[in-house]
């Protein structure tokens, strides 16, 4: 197989970010992951993540894409410091579905106004363009289809594809109440399933309908779509490193394919 992606986790934290050295491990910086195919800079999110350094070996090339799941505050929160924007030599396509009437550039302008943020979007320069999210849509040589998400207010789903190799990304999906049979068809055989994962059962007891998904029916979903690895990610901001250390034994027992998302990891595909 001709290694086609290679894709950096940045931010793997769910809801908000965290410090300290209980959260080591995995990290404290919320969604953010980085994908280099067939030429093109592709970044999944804007958490916290992206705010990392190493987002400096990324960049070769003076362009790149942000595709956004949704306007969420914490995939949003490394948007405003994100160095590329702010570059007029740099060409960035940012992909944001149009929600409630709402553009891709009004809901990141509710971030990036006062009284919340100093900088609005219009002094990005022209080589920041906002786009309304296709169905399926090409970046370069790279295919990206998508899936709406069952998550409150509504969130994307993306899967990356280039020569026979597959990525997709599925955070903030709340699939305990139906029989996925939709995504399991998107994702059906990808290479890497990068799938929320922020809740145990007993969680989800207090935490239904917050939109995000459990350990147990994330790895029974992995399983039936067929994904030849899987990365659970949106750790839970509470969850410290020995507790998530001990959750991905119990998973890596049952399913070696399986495991969870460290900042700072990176996988070739």
């Amino acid at each position: 197989m001709n290694h086609t992606m290679a894709v950096k986790l940045l931010g793997v934290r769910g809801t908000l970010p965290v410090h300290g050295p209980e959260f080591a491990l995995f990290g404290g910086g919320t969604s953010s992951v980085l994908v280099r195919a067939g030429g093109a800079t592709i970044v999944l999110d804007a958490g916290t993540g992206l705010s990392s350094r190493a987002w400096n070996a990324f960049y070769p090339e003076k362009a790149c894409s942000l595709l956004i799941t949704h306007a969420h505050v914490d995939h949003l929160m490394g948007f405003p410091v994100f160095s590329p924007l702010f570059d007029p030599a740099c060409a960035c396509d940012v992909y944001l579905r149009t929600r409630e009437g709402h553009t891709a550039r009004e809901q990141i302008e509710a971030l990036m106004a006062p009284p919340l943020w100093p900088i609005r979007t219009a002094t990005l320069g022209d080589h920041v363009r906002f786009h309304d999210v296709p169905k399926t849509f090409s970046v370069g040589a790279v295919r990206v289809d998508t899936l709406e998400s069952r998550h409150p207010g509504g969130s994307t789903l993306y899967k990356l594809s280039l020569d026979g190799v597959s990525l997709v990304y599925a955070t903030d999906y709340e699939p305990e109440s139906y029989a996925p049979a939709d995504f399991c068809a998107f994702a059906a055989g990808c290479s890497l399933l990068l799938l929320d994962a922020q809740y145990t059962p007993e969680e989800y007891a207090r935490t239904r309908g917050f939109g995000h998904s459990t350990i147990p029916r994330s790895a029974a979903i992995a399983r039936s779509c067929g994904a030849q690895r899987t990365i659970f990610i949106h750790h839970d901001p509470s969850r410290t490193d020995p507790q998530l250390l001990a959750l991905e034994e119990a998973v890596r027992r049952e399913d070696p394919r399986i495991s969870f998302g460290r900042a700072g990891e990176e996988v070739t595909l």
